[in-house]
């Protein structure tokens, strides 16, 4: 068994690192390192550009700390505990109650400042309190982020998008297949996975507009596996497609894009 460590770039959906671990590794483990090695990169890379950090596993001080220090926005699932229970109870029996008058589910957010024992300062806890048919719901993230509970959760959530780009990872490009003998060489197959993730991505933006959100499994069906007759001569080589072939005018437009680029 493995536990890998992806992390994904929200809007293009690049893989910017991937590192495999032993099946008994923490969802936390390493990725302190991981950051120290790729945070300044990004910084030197992309100058200006603002970084965030989302996730609902690694509730660290320490990486808490690494983000305040390089001016990170984060916003990091915890889970519940009494401080943050109790704080959070004024307003969850505020939604039980408007709940029994409208029958309508209820949301609200809220945050607050605390500061644990192992901290050396006060850090904004954020939560989602809601009320439905099935009982209260309690959510808790630790977060720097300004401007309101509600944004810092939109922020939040929105990591459901790199979690698509996982299991397009893991299925598409069998990323989960790692079965050599030996950790290392299994740590380089994830590696020459992820290079052929990055290369597929990077082919899928320069695609006409619709055909950019397609999965691995579509492109490959209708750009990549096809059937062809190779014809090669003293000066050229020609690949002769089927003329009733349906994609045609998109493998057109995408070997345009593609060669424009």
């Amino acid at each position: 068994m493995y536990h890998p460590m992806l992390i994904f770039e929200r809007h293009s959906g690049c893989l910017l690192a991937a590192r495999l671990r032993p099946g008994n590794a923490s969802s936390h483990a390493r990725i302190v390192p991981m950051l120290v090695r790729l945070v300044p990169r990004l910084e030197a890379a992309f100058p200006g550009v603002k970084i965030k950090l989302g996730d609902a596993g690694f509730a660290l001080p320490v990486l808490y700390k690494f983000c305040e220090f390089f001016e990170i926005e984060y916003a990091l699932g915890i889970p519940a505990n009494c401080v943050s229970q109790r704080r959070a109870e004024p307003l969850q029996k505020k939604l039980k109650r408007r709940y029994r008058r409208t029958q309508l589910p209820q949301r609200s957010f809220s945050s607050f400042r605390h500061r644990a024992r192992s901290w050396p300062r006060r850090r904004r806890i954020g939560y989602k309190a809601e009320h439905t048919a099935t009982g209260t719901n309690l959510r808790f993230v630790i977060t720097n982020c300004s401007g309101r509970a509600s944004e810092a959760f939109a922020f939040y959530n929105d990591r459901g998008e790199c979690e698509n780009r996982i299991e397009e990872f893991k299925n598409g490009f069998r990323a989960d297949r790692l079965s050599c003998h030996r950790f290392l060489a299994n740590a380089f197959r994830l590696l020459l996975h992820a290079a052929a993730y990055n290369l597929v991505n990077f082919f899928r933006h320069h695609l006409p507009q619709p055909w950019r959100s397609a999965q691995i499994e579509t492109l490959r069906a209708r750009l990549f596996k096809l059937g062809a007759r190779i014809r090669q001569t003293a000066r050229c080589i020609r690949v002769h497609l089927a003329s009733g072939w349906p994609f045609q005018n998109l493998f057109r437009s995408a070997t345009l894009a593609v060669n424009t680029s």
